[in-house]
């Protein structure tokens, strides 16, 4: 006998019902819509994107993360389909970085609630010593090298995406209906 098939919501955005409900269908279009933001940005603003100096504008969405935890996993998305273009497309770029992005942005959620720029700071330290670690494995380049000039461009670029970000997430949840 086969299992009964899922019923389709009431409301799409409540997502599915019955055995095995998982992510709401409006988060899954949240984060495919952010992982592909990024994505286009990196790649489409290349090759500044890349490199031992690099300015990825796209790091100014990252602080969503604080107030929609929900798109955590957008940001390893995101980073895995931009670094599809990088010079150094690898396991470094396809494995470790999307995974210092899990890591940065739960960091950033959970240090966000109490203090948004506090949490933005940390991602950016993450982010800074992961593709520090990278580089300086693939381009044999030293990590103290490498390190202060990510870190700065991290750090302006997340930080400042936190007063960018929070009227864009005030205007996405007026707009969806759900709380601030």
């Amino acid at each position: 006998m086969r299992a009964p098939s899922p019923r389709l919501p009431d409301n799409p955005a409540r997502g599915w019902t019955g055995r095995g409900a998982g992510i709401p269908l409006a988060h899954l279009a949240e984060i495919a819509t952010v992982a592909a933001a990024y994505a286009a940005l990196a790649i489409y603003l290349a090759p500044a994107s890349y490199g031992p100096v690099q300015f990825r504008i796209a790091e100014v969405l990252k602080p969503l993360v604080i107030w929609e935890p929900q798109l955590i996993p957008a940001f390893a998305i995101g980073n895995f389909l931009s670094n599809l273009g990088s010079p150094y497309v690898g396991p470094w770029e396809l494995g470790w970085m999307p995974a210092a992005n899990l890591v940065g942005a739960w960091v950033c959620w959970r240090l966000g609630r109490r203090h948004a720029y506090l949490g933005a700071a940390a991602y950016a330290v993450i982010i800074a010593l992961a593709v520090a670690t990278m580089l300086s494995s693939v381009l044999h380049g030293p990590f103290r090298v490498l390190f202060p000039p990510l870190l700065a461009s991290e750090l302006l670029l997340l930080v400042l995406g936190v007063p960018v970000m929070r009227p864009v997430h005030l205007a996405l949840r007026r707009v969806l209906g759900s709380r601030p």
